[in-house]
């Protein structure tokens, strides 16, 4: 089987569902609020730790049952795969092996899976057999785990996709946004949401741009203020007496628009900062559709009031977030679940976990470096708006006269605010 082609994986990620029932988290929490999380010991296993609930069902297990998961698995606990995956991530020479290896076996399984009758070349795989001492111990280490699940096979082939843009991250550790909030109970549930945007090349396609993971008694304003956009980076306008706009200040950032609107079962939340909010100007517009295509729609409270805990909404269904005027994301709850002893601090939270690098525009006079400029109405170009680099925008030199006047140069967004860790 081939690997996807880049249109059909982004066809694939975005279908969403099939829909969960719907989630209450006051109810959830106190059907697990004699549930313990911390660690606990499991007779028969030496050096494990686990949670209660498992230890319970551990125990529950026959002698002859626990020998025969305990001989499979080799007694090894977690700690053991933890570092042995520690140490080859921080060994150059093992990790390049393990790289090597993983890209040589999946590209066996796709030649293994591929039934097509044209006769092909098949790739010919590089030897991973020989190699630095370090790279042989651990892979005699991994050929000697005798999990039945750990070797792939061929039927893994429906399952692996290449790497796509979204799968990269900007951040180099987990993102905390201070100045929330700070929950005062412990016994919380964790929200964990990813957002999704429209891509440029295909409006009804998505693309994964964020991911976040939230308290349940945090809010939608919460989740809100967590999710990085270009929106936000939209340098201020500059505009003359009769009010036309002559040019944008790089030093002052707009922040977008402070509206904002999401939709969850039916509910519009508004940001509730204004007489009138988007949520009112939604329903607005909506009341001018004909009945027949107008979807069922009414205000609830302020977005920045409403708590993930007086929610009811459904895991892997897609909301609908409008802010900035036209700036549409895509939020969808991944899951829901305790928060552990070893989870950061309530403090911390919400936390932002991925963010996928923003895609640059190319300077299209060099196509060498990122454009920094979007010029407008300069007609030596060709084109407008038209983006140039910084060094090829000062050769072109700004013409005088009543043709300089006429071009505006808006800065592009330099992608700061949202974009870096804590």
């Amino acid at each position: 089987m081939a690997a996807l082609s880049l249109g059909q994986g982004q066809a694939h990620e975005s279908h969403f569902g099939p829909a969960s029932e719907p989630i209450v988290i006051p109810q959830f929490l106190e059907a697990t609020s004699d549930i313990s999380l911390e660690s606990h010991s499991v007779a028969g296993l030496p050096n494990t730790s686990v949670p209660a609930g498992v230890a319970r069902l551990w125990n529950e297990l026959s002698s002859a049952e626990q020998i025969a998961v305990g001989t499979e698995c080799r007694y090894d606990s977690v700690d053991d795969l933890e570092g042995t995956l520690h140490d080859a991530l921080n060994n150059p020479r093992s990790m390049a092996y393990v790289t090597k290896s993983h890209e040589v076996l999946v590209q066996s399984i796709y030649d293994t899976a591929d039934t097509s009758k044209k006769k092909r070349k098949r790739t010919v795989l590089p030897d991973t057999t020989q190699g630095h001492p370090d790279a042989l111990a651990l892979k005699a280490k991994l050929d000697h785990v005798m999990l039945k699940c750990w070797p792939l096979t061929q039927h893994a082939a429906s399952f692996i996709r290449p790497p796509k843009h979204s799968d990269h991250n900007t951040l180099t550790d987990v993102k905390k946004l201070v100045g929330l909030s700070n929950p005062p109970s412990e016994h919380e549930a964790l929200v964990f949401v990813t957002v999704y945007d429209k891509l440029s090349w295909g409006h009804k396609l998505l693309s994964r741009s964020s991911q976040h993971v939230l308290l349940s008694s945090q809010t939608l304003g919460d989740l809100f203020e967590a999710i990085p956009c270009c929106s936000n980076e939209i340098p201020e306008s500059r505009t003359s007496d009769a009010g036309r706009v002559t040019g944008y200040d790089p030093a002052q950032s707009s922040r977008g628009s402070a509206g904002c609107v999401i939709c969850i079962n039916g509910t519009a939340y508004g940001d509730g900062q204004s007489e009138e909010d988007y949520s009112d100007k939604l329903l607005k517009h909506l009341s001018t559709l004909p009945a027949a295509k107008r979807p069922t729609l009414e205000k609830g409270p302020s977005l920045h009031d409403m708590t993930f805990a007086a929610l009811s909404f459904k895991l892997h269904e897609p909301y609908w977030l409008l802010h900035a005027g036209n700036c549409e994301h895509f939020v969808v709850v991944d899951q829901v679940r305790l928060r552990h002893h070893l989870d950061p601090r309530c403090s911390s939270f919400p936390l932002t976990t991925q963010i996928t690098p923003p895609l640059l525009d190319m300077c299209r006079a060099c196509n060498k470096v990122p454009a920094v400029y979007a010029v407008i109405g300069d007609v030596r170009l060709g084109e407008t708006p038209f983006v140039i680099c910084g060094p090829c925008w000062r050769w072109m030199g700004n013409p005088g006269g009543t043709d300089g006047e006429n071009i505006i140069v808006v800065p592009l967004s330099k992608h700061e605010h949202g974009w870096q860790g804590s």
